[in-house]
């Protein structure tokens, strides 16, 4: 019987043969064209050289922000905050941890809860077995959830006097991902019967290098109460 679960990580915190088309032999013009006018996922990446396996279409994704999204969740894996801290994205990272934890919340206990509920979510100590990223909004993609997103991170570095900002962030991408855990060492790298689904991560590139994070929701909240204060505003002066 599979077991599924959404967002069990949010909620407690070289490339390899395609499986699809990108096995074929031979290549012409005409299919690279074709292949360039498909839908993310068309054809699909198995990395299995990254530090945790990842499946994505890398007609999208380039190899830096895969080895990013692999190394977040193996900090998250192996429990190592040092890791985890390396690769998360710092100007909305330290406002989450500042303001709205208030000081209280390290990443030291984030990726220690993370770990513990795939632990709990598993029934005992586990790998992640494969980081399949089943999506990507891009950079080529208009999207307003992602879009609003980016919106916000430049106000709030502007709060924070964090100078050219919007300059530095080149890229914001959202990937929604499904894990597949399996036995601890078990050296497995493929889909399993315990799948995590519905995971949504931001990958930033800034200042020429990718990093990550999950978008803390009292953050979308916060910023929703400031635009509708500011409408209430600007209904009261009419």
């Amino acid at each position: 019987m599979k077991h599924r679960m959404t967002c069990l990580i949010a909620a407690g915190i070289l490339a390899g043969c395609s499986l699809l088309t990108g096995c074929g032999s031979g290549s012409s013009a005409a299919t690279s064209s074709a292949e360039e006018e498909m839908p993310y996922g068309s054809t699909l990446t198995h990395n299995t050289q990254t530090a945790v396996a990842v499946q994505y279409d890398n007609r999208f994704l380039d190899d830096d922000l895969v080895q990013t999204v692999a190394q977040y969740y193996h900090a998250l894996q192996e429990n190592q905050p040092e890791e985890y801290s390396e690769v998360i994205f710092a100007p909305y990272h330290d406002y989450e941890l500042n303001t709205l934890y208030e000081g209280l919340i390290s990443d030291t206990i984030i990726v220690a809860n993370a770990n513990q509920v795939m632990k709990q979510y598993y029934g005992k100590d586990c790998d992640i077995a494969l980081v399949d990223i089943t999506n990507a909004v891009t950079a080529d993609n208009i999207d307003p959830i992602r879009d609003g997103t980016k919106n916000m991170l430049i106000t709030l570095a502007g709060d924070e006097s964090i100078e050219n900002f919007e300059e530095d962030l080149t890229a914001l991408y959202q990937l929604e991902l499904t894990l597949y855990l399996t036995d601890k060492g078990s050296g497995v790298h493929s889909e399993t019967e315990f799948p995590i689904s519905g995971e949504i991560l931001y990958a930033a590139q800034y200042r020429n290098k990718w990093y990550v994070f999950l978008l803390n929701t009292a953050f979308t909240a916060e910023s929703g109460s400031e635009d509708a204060s500011s409408e209430e505003s600007a209904n009261d002066n009419k």
